[in-house]
């Protein structure tokens, strides 16, 4: 059995006393609470009993910290950083969210009501998960640094599951440098997020698919219960942690490309689902008073239908229309759900070229031919790109 890493005295843990009853979800949270993980769990060792803590906080939460050292490709082909340096860096834009008050035993059994976030602007606009936020009684961050804010809801995208929050007071801190342009098929994702009482907790994957519509079950981005939707998700190939909700996304840059979202659903992908960084950079500039770029959208939701399933199916491999926006660009080209979206301008539908304006690299007004298949027939429409 491994002997425990040295914790420091605990510090003052919050006091229960004079405890609101749970407030309606989101709403700005008492002062005084402060539940920062670390205080926690050495208050956690401290009842059980040094090693017996260290070992079952060791099996719920993992170890430490993970130790990688999986080189990342560089720009232009060139020797990139380790993952474990990239994951490293953006530990000081990796914010701890707090969303109800918690409990050693909770935290100890893999709980405690804690998220993640990313920190997006230096004074303290923090980038995150609906889902990892629905339902909360709290709102407080902390960060690697040791400092804690309450922390109010600045702004939301419901449509893409984003939640937009504002460190109140907070100054200089360090954000995270977003992408800008959305990942590509095949590329490397790193998830880096802060588990309770791990340090940084780290997953790699690659980039599955992009453009996704997820429709989840249970709790979701839009907070709308079972069958709700989200537009614009990548799914990565990578194992999904609970613990990982509202993490960071990273490129082979280590700059932002997506939110994790750890939804889950008859309908959501495999893997691990993140959210929309275009939509991201939409929203943050719609909060900071900036010019917010407006989304380009077909208006129309798809699934991919690969070769080998359409086979099988007796149908044409493409984008299978689910959902027509009334009165939206595809509606008005005459695209009906159930058509099979073959081509776009001439470049055939796949997964690395999905029916998504954004991952086309299509900007709003633009004029695209559009090949369908209807029960049979092809036809080729003409789609003037809208926006969301």
């Amino acid at each position: 059995m491994p002997s425990p890493e040295p914790v420091p005295p605990p510090g003052e843990p919050p006091s229960a006393a004079g405890a609101a009853a749970p407030v309606p979800p989101l709403l700005r949270p008492s002062p005084g609470l402060r539940l920062l993980a670390a205080v926690v769990l050495a208050a956690l060792i401290g009842v059980v009993g040094g090693g017996l803590a260290a070992w079952g906080i060791y099996l719920h939460l993992g170890p430490a910290q993970k130790t990688i050292e999986q080189l990342v490709p560089g720009p232009k082909g060139g020797q990139g950083e380790t993952v474990g340096q990239l994951a490293t860096a953006a530990g000081a834009s990796v914010a701890a969210v707090a969303t109800r008050p918690a409990t050693a035993t909770g935290i100890a059994n893999g709980g405690g009501g804690f998220a993640n976030g990313a920190v997006v602007s230096a004074d303290g606009l923090i980038l995150t998960s609906a889902h990892a936020v629905q339902g909360a009684s709290q709102l407080r961050v902390g960060l690697s640094t040791g400092q804690a804010f309450d922390a109010v809801i600045a702004g939301t995208d419901p449509r893409h599951g984003l939640v937009l929050l504002r460190a109140v007071g907070a100054q200089g801190l360090t954000p995270i440098p977003i992408a800008s342009t959305a990942p590509s098929v095949g590329d490397t994702a790193i998830i880096v997020y802060s588990p309770p009482g791990s340090g940084l907790g780290v997953e790699v994957g690659t980039v599955s698919s992009v453009g996704e519509t997820v429709t989840t079950g249970g709790g979701t981005g839009t907070g709308t219960g079972s069958g709700a939707i989200l537009s614009g998700a990548i799914s990565i190939d990578a194992i999904p942690q609970p613990a990982a909700d509202g993490g960071l996304v990273l490129d082979s840059e280590g700059k932002l490309v997506g939110i994790v979202a750890t939804v889950s659903g008859p309908a959501v992908p495999p893997g691990v689902t993140a959210l929309s960084i275009s939509a991201a950079r939409s929203l943050i500039a719609q909060v900071t008073g900036g010019t917010a770029q407006p989304q380009p959208s077909f208006g129309a939701e798809s699934v991919y239908l690969d070769p080998a399933h359409a086979a099988a199916e007796d149908l044409t491999a493409g984008a299978l229309v689910t959902a027509v926006t009334p009165g939206g660009p595809a509606a008005q080209a005459g695209i009906l759900a159930g058509d099979i979206v073959t081509s776009v301008d001439g470049t055939p539908v796949d997964p690395a070229h999905p029916f998504e304006a954004a991952s086309l690299g299509l900007a709003a007004g633009d004029s695209v031919a559009v090949t369908v298949v209807r029960a049979g027939t092809t036809q080729t429409l003409t789609l003037r790109v809208g926006t969301d």
